[in-house]
């Protein structure tokens, strides 16, 4: 009986304290209308949403240029051994030799034709955009992250005037 007393007593405390957290919450955050936290709740989950969007947008795009950079280095590395193909006097001696090498200037060289690469870009270039949106794509990350946390601590302060009223 006097254990159960003691609980009562306790979650009494920890209600109030839980109410007055929620009340400082809104009242830091200048929300004064329940409709006004349900459409701050919505516009972190559209902003959410559309950080979600850019992520996989930059991500999709960081797969894209690492793929061009392999295949421009695939193509920039082995172009000077297939031209040696090309002049060997005995092409099937010199296609034996470096057979590998002449498979994958073949498949860079397609690779690059499918991609519609009709002029080489600057390699140099190239590295520096990627690097660049690699910082982009960790900032959204970032941000990303920060809506999650603030979604959340919203949805907790709705519960907690959910279960007030």
């Amino acid at each position: 009986m006097q254990q159960s007393v003691g609980y009562e007593h306790w979650a009494k405390i920890h209600n109030l304290k839980q109410a007055a957290k929620t009340m400082n919450f809104l009242t830091e955050n200048n929300i004064l209308q329940y409709e006004d936290l349900i459409k701050k709740i919505d516009g972190l989950i559209l902003d959410s949403e559309q950080t979600a969007d850019s992520l996989k947008q930059a991500e999709k795009k960081l797969s894209d240029m690492a793929v061009l950079i392999k295949n421009i280095s695939t193509y920039q590395k082995t172009k000077n051994i297939y031209r040696g193909y090309i002049k060997a006097k005995n092409k099937k001696a010199y296609k034996h030799k470096h057979e590998s090498s002449l498979i994958l200037y073949e498949a860079a060289t397609k690779a690059l034709k499918d991609a519609g690469i009709k002029k080489l870009p600057d390699m140099a270039a190239l590295k520096t955009d990627y690097a660049e949106l690699q910082a982009q794509k960790e900032t959204l990350y970032a941000d990303y992250g920060k809506l999650k946390k603030q979604i959340r601590e919203y949805e907790v302060i709705k519960r907690n005037i959910d279960s007030l009223l």
